[in-house]
């Protein structure tokens, strides 16, 4: 009996002890239960263990990512929009499918594609739609000489300008996540690697799928701090594995390895790719 009169339950008092102390352990790491969660912890105090973030990421253990196909979700629009692009004192004409949330979009997701796909492809397998559903804008464009582009040309030499030229007309000032597949990697990488100490300010994540020209950037890849989910498919054992081992020197990287899928792991397995997509994108920090 405490001497305040009231009984102590001994045992309820250690859990309830150990239950506040395991709260102010998660706050101080910032751990979340998605394991593409990507707030960077604190610094320890001298004598701290890190804890460590698992790389490897199991697709096939992942909590299926809501679908597009309630009756509101169906509503969706996939709009066929023209953006005009300014490169180098030449305009180009870039036909691009987007998609938009009801409510105010979290962030905007833009989608590249490699050299035998298109934005068609982003409808054709729902990505476009189920971004929507799930709160984001999404923009899947056709690339200079690609699908409704065709007619578009650019030197390769201009394609870290066209991206910076395509990410102000088509995102403007909202937050991008960039999707490249394959060829694209030709676009994305120089846009966001050629310095890569300011990626976090041109992007919020970036989801490379078995881009090329991953190896042009492999000195530069420590100095950034981009939130990156690498993926691509298990029986891709060429681009696919050179590809991840060089975006694994990415600091904040993390590997999804889609089974039973070769290059186009996304066409191949949809829905697993959706799934990763899903908690990649929930897991981002809010700002």
């Amino acid at each position: 009996m405490a001497p305040s009169g009231i009984s102590v339950n001994k045992p309820a008092a250690v859990c309830i002890l150990l239950l506040v102390t395991g709260g102010v352990v998660f706050y101080r790491w910032g751990w979340s239960i998605s394991p593409f969660a990507s707030k960077t912890p604190d610094l320890p105090a001298e004598g701290e263990e890190v804890p460590t973030q698992e790389k490897d990421i199991d697709v096939t253990k992942l909590q299926a990512a809501p679908s597009a196909d309630t009756s509101a979700d169906k509503k969706i629009v996939v709009k066929e929009l023209t953006i005009s692009v300014e490169v180098g004192g030449k305009k180009l004409e870039i036909f691009s499918r987007q998609t938009t949330p009801e409510s105010t979009a979290k962030l905007t997701v833009l989608l590249l594609h490699g050299m035998a796909f298109s934005s068609q492809n982003w409808q054709e397998i729902g990505t476009l739609q189920r971004l929507a559903a799930w709160g984001y804008k999404a923009v899947a464009v056709d690339l200079p000489g690609f699908g409704k582009s065709e007619n578009q040309k650019l030197d390769a030499a201009m394609k870290e300008d066209f991206m910076v030229a395509l990410v102000k007309e088509a995102v403007k000032k909202e937050r991008m996540v960039v999707v490249s597949p394959s060829m694209s990697g030709s676009f994305s990488l120089p846009y966001l690697f050629s310095d890569a100490k300011s990626a976090v300010q041109k992007a919020a994540g970036f989801v490379p799928v078995a881009p090329a020209s991953t190896d042009k950037f492999v000195n530069s890849y420590p100095e950034s701090q981009l939130p990156t989910l690498v993926v691509y498919g298990a029986k891709d054992k060429s681009l696919g594995e050179s590809s991840k081992e060089n975006l694994q020197k990415l600091p904040r990287s993390q590997v999804v390895v889609i089974p039973d899928a070769g290059h186009p792991c996304y066409i191949d397995q949809p829905t697993l790719f959706h799934n990763a997509l899903y908690h990649f994108l929930s897991g981002l920090p809010k700002e």
